[in-house]
C-alpha cells in the first residue's frame, strides 16, 4: 500500500485538484483507491441544515473504494477560517486520536493507494496548540508538498520543507498545481532552485483543467506527474 499526507504551502494552491487527480489515475489504473479529508471549514449548509464538505465530497466521488463521507471528513465547520480557530468558534475540539483511528480503521480495509488531504499548510492550527504538523506527525505517512508554480513559490515552498524537516516529517515529493491558464511560466527555474536547495524530488506540475471529470483527472495526472513512483 502507498500512503500520502497531501499539504500544501497555502490555502487554495490546489491540494484537492492533485489529490482527485492521483486518486481518479490510481482508480483507472485497477487500484484500490481511498481517501481521507479529516477536517474542513468553510463547508457550505445545505438546505436541511447540514454542512457540506465540497473537497472532501470531491475526493470521496474519485476514490474506488465505497466510503462514506461522514468517514472521509470527520469535522466540518462552516467558517472559513483555520479549522483550529473554526472548532473554538463553535465549541468543539479536533480529536486527533478520533482521526488516528478512524486512519487505522481506513488501512485495515486494505486500500492500495490512500490519500490524506489537509488543510492550508504545515502550520495551520488546529486547537490545542496544535498544527497540521503535528497531525502528520501522529499519522507517520509521507507527505507530499503541493505549491503553485509562480512567482514567490521558492520562498514558500522551502520554507515548508524546513518545517516539515523540523518535525521529522518524511517529505515524498512536490507537486506544482496550475489554478489559472497561463500558470506555467515559472516552472523551469522554479524546480530548479527549489529542488537544488532542498534535494526534494520534483514530481511534475499538474496543468489548469477546465474539464474535472475522472477521464480528465487521470489522463492530466498520467500526462504530468510520476505517477509509478507514487502508486508503485
Amino acid at each position: 500500500m502507498k500512503a500520502f499526507f497531501v499539504t500544501g504551502t497555502d490555502t487554495g494552491v490546489g491540494k484537492t485538484t492533485v489529490s482527485t487527480a492521483l486518486l481518479a489515475a490510481a482508480s483507472q489504473r485497477g487500484l484500490r483507491t481511498a481517501c481521507m479529508k479529516p477536517v474542513e471549514s468553510g463547508c457550505k449548509q445545505t438546505l436541511d441544515g447540514r454542512l457540506l464538505p465540497v473537497d472532501a465530497t470531491e475526493l470521496a466521488a474519485v476514490a474506488s473504494m465505497k466510503q462514506d463521507l461522514e468517514a472521509v471528513c470527520l469535522y466540518r465547520f462552516a467558517a472559513p477560517v483555520a479549522p483550529g480557530v473554526a472548532a473554538e468558534r463553535a465549541g468543539r475540539t479536533i480529536d486527533f486520536e478520533l482521526v488516528k483511528r478512524r486512519f487505522s480503521t481506513l488501512i485495515a480495509m486494505k486500500p492500495d493507494f490512500l490519500l490524506v488531504e489537509g488543510a492550508g499548510g504545515l502550520l495551520v492550527p488546529m486547537g490545542a496548540g496544535r498544527m497540521i504538523a503535528d497531525l502528520i506527525a501522529l499519522l507517520q505517512i509521507p507527505m507530499l508538498v503541493v505549491a503553485r508554480p509562480g512567482l514567490g513559490t521558492i520562498n514558500h515552498t522551502l520554507l515548508t520543507i524546513a518545517v516539515a524537516r523540523q518535525h521529522r516529517l518524511d517529505v515524498a515529493g512536490l507537486v506544482f498545481s496550475c489554478q489559472e491558464p497561463d500558470g506555467e511560466p515559472l516552472v523551469t527555474s522554479n524546480v530548479r532552485e527549489i529542488t537544488r536547495a532542498s534535494q526534494v524530488r520534483y514530481l511534475g506540475c499538474l496543468p489548469h483543467l477546465s474539464a474535472r471529470t475522472l477521464t480528465a483527472l487521470a489522463e492530466a495526472a498520467e500526462r504530468s506527474l510520476e505517477c509509478s513512483f507514487l502508486m508503485g
